[in-house]
């Protein structure tokens, strides 16, 4: 078996030259293709990072860690002259990344699964990325790490400071998290989330919305008489409950 070709990094090279040399000389092709390279590898190609995208940088970083050693090989022996190689910490810390990321990549799938309803379960999947962002955050210390992981933290702000009432009414109709479970959990959110936000007006405000609905569903439904009192349930008890336990 001949020698793979040594891959030379070039000025403004990124990882569509990277996988295309991994393509034609290591036998890592399009992912899916069937088959393998003269060297027995599984055609493969790397993912492609979006500076725009996590799940992007994500699938990156979960390709790379996996061809770890190959690409250490192929770097390494491109910048043998000016010594600038990649050591153990450089994966240490892109595993850090990849461990954070996969959180969010998980909640992306969660949230794009059309087949059953999941808005319900955006609150949920927000704390889980923000306590993963923060519990790493404190576990490695890093000048590196921190620095990152405050910008994320940065980005996360900038879109999910305040959810949209249509995930609140959704927790709230949840038989497992109701009105009393959103409070705690978006309570415990902001914490984590170092943010000052007013919950109980929040909620309160989104305990409105959802009477108004109510009441306009009431004015245009009229529920039939039904044998069960699981039946009736459905139908009786989202209003009157709301209303008993508003202060006014």
């Amino acid at each position: 078996m001949k020698k793979p070709k040594s891959y030379k990094w070039q000025k403004n090279d990124g990882t569509g030259t990277m996988s295309r040399h991994l393509r034609s000389e290591h036998g890592l092709g399009p992912e899916g293709e069937e088959g393998s390279s003269e060297y027995g590898l599984r055609k493969k190609v790397i993912a492609l990072d979006t500076p725009t995208r996590w799940n992007s940088t994500y699938k990156l970083l979960h390709d790379a860690i996996a061809y770890r050693d190959v690409l250490t090989d192929m770097y390494n022996e491109s910048r043998a002259t000016d010594g600038q190689f990649i050591t153990n910490d450089h994966w240490s810390l892109a595993k850090i990344v990849h461990d954070v990321l996969e959180t969010f990549d998980n909640a992306t799938h969660i949230f794009s699964y059309v087949y059953e309803p999941n808005i319900h379960t955006v609150i949920l999947e927000c704390i889980k990325i923000i306590c993963t962002i923060k519990q790493t955050s404190l576990a490695n210390p890093g000048a590196a790490v921190k620095r990152l992981l405050d910008n994320m933290k940065v980005k996360w702000c900038a879109y999910f400071t305040e959810f949209p009432p249509i995930y609140a009414i959704a927790a709230i109709l949840d038989p497992g998290v109701k009105l009393e479970g959103l409070t705690n959990l978006l309570t415990f959110y902001y914490q984590q989330l170092d943010v000052q936000f007013d919950v109980p007006y929040y909620v309160n405000n989104c305990k409105r919305i959802l009477e108004r609905l109510c009441e306009e569903y009431g004015a245009v439904i009229q529920p039939q008489p039904v044998g069960s009192s699981m039946g009736a349930s459905r139908f009786g008890i989202p209003g009157p409950v709301l209303k008993k336990s508003r202060p006014d």
